[in-house]
């Protein structure tokens, strides 16, 4: 089981192994194939996860954009109760994703606006895609 903060599912439908340093990338690839690619239960969360271990903003155990950070997951995590996700324990990403795909542009952009990566597009770019596959 993989605790992972509600959040980095967006972050995953844009990876492309960019990042803070090879350290994290390398991290984040191998959580990405775990529960992206091989489908492995997470336990979704709002605090430092797996990924977060090796990010160089986690100081001490304490994100240093923690509040940032934190707003991307509670609004997440209020989507999919919203749209009828209530268990966040042991759960399928691939059930996860299909409630994700009911996320619209402008409630995308809403949640992801102020990160970093969101200028890329490539998030976005993801989202539409997993929007466009059947299910």
């Amino acid at each position: 089981m993989i605790e992972l903060r509600f959040h980095h599912l967006l972050c995953f439908l844009g990876f492309r192994g960019l990042g803070y340093n090879k350290e994290f990338v390398d991290n984040f690839r191998k959580v990405y194939e775990k529960v992206f690619t091989e489908g492995q239960k997470v336990i979704l969360v709002t605090h430092p996860d797996v990924i977060c271990q090796k990010c160089p903003r986690l100081v001490d155990g304490i994100c240093t954009a923690e509040d940032k950070v934190k707003n991307f997951d509670v609004k997440l995590r209020e989507f999919l109760c919203k749209n009828g996700i209530s268990n966040f324990d042991n759960v399928l990403p691939s059930e996860i994703y299909k409630v994700i795909k009911k996320l619209s542009t402008q409630e995308f952009e809403d949640i992801c606006r102020s990160c970093e990566w969101f200028s890329l597009g490539y998030c976005k770019e993801g989202l539409l895609k997993l929007k466009s596959e059947q299910n």
